[in-house]
């Protein structure tokens, strides 16, 4: 089931037919004030004519379409219907009865619709699309993401030393400015990009499972224990250079 909406004159029919190759012999046009609806015909134009008769009728018109839907009576059918949900508020309370029970009643059929339209000035965007093929993609965890790409030491491809950038022939000056200033090769970066120590070097991949771990889990124990050392050498160098400040003076 497919249905169409937007505003009045917005070419809707139009773009039905030759969307889906169809002619008029294939629309049933609802009639005003007539709560015949085609089954037969491929689409039903002017829905939110149907609507109104049902409400002049003293019907629900969700819970009757509902019921017709549960029936799967509109199986394969375009359903086009205009929103008349824009504007002013209607002062007489039949019209605002409609204007409510379209929009419920489009809320139903949407619901159950495998393809959603709206038309605009005879452009059609595309809301709902159940009838697309599904694309699949690899789901990967960020962390888990880190974890492939860079484990025991591997360097991301903008940090990578090539022999044509970094031959005997390069001078100095000419290489990419690295994290050590200019002229200075750019280090191997370790996971989350920092370098300099690599937290997989006492990590043997093989015993994971064994262990009782999975790699996501033993990579965060290395990564921990690698800003741990940092840590601990950087007080002791602030230790080391206080106390030879303390020898100077």
């Amino acid at each position: 089931m497919i249905l169409i909406t937007g505003g009045a004159y917005q070419g809707k029919l139009d773009y039905a037919k030759e969307a889906y190759g169809l002619t008029d012999e294939d629309v049933f046009t609802c009639e005003e004030g007539s709560t015949a609806v085609g089954f037969d015909e491929k689409i039903v134009d002017h829905f939110e004519r149907y609507v109104l008769a049902l409400i002049k009728a003293g019907q629900v018109p969700e819970k009757a379409v509902g019921m017709q839907l549960r029936a799967n009576r509109y199986k394969g059918r375009i359903i086009i219907c205009d929103d008349i949900s824009q504007g002013i508020v209607p002062l007489d309370a039949t019209e605002r009865a409609w204007r409510e029970g379209v929009g419920r009643t489009m809320v139903k059929i949407a619901q159950q619709a495998d393809k959603v339209v709206r038309v605009f000035c005879g452009i059609p965007e595309i809301v709902k699309d159940e009838t697309a093929e599904e694309v699949k993609t690899e789901k990967t965890d960020g962390l888990e993401a880190v974890f492939r790409s860079e484990a025991n030491g591997a360097v991301r491809p903008e940090a990578a030393e090539t022999p044509e950038k970094y031959s005997e022939e390069v001078k100095p000056e000419d290489k990419p400015h690295g994290i050590g200033g200019r002229g200075q090769n750019q280090a191997p970066r370790t996971p989350f990009g920092m370098p300099g120590a690599n937290p997989f070097e006492h990590y043997d991949f093989g015993n994971a499972e064994e262990g009782g771990l999975t790699p996501e889990e033993q990579f965060r124990i290395n990564f921990e224990k690698m800003k741990a050392e940092r840590k601990a050498a950087k007080e002791k160098a602030a230790k080391e250079q206080a106390a030879k400040n303390g020898e100077t003076k």
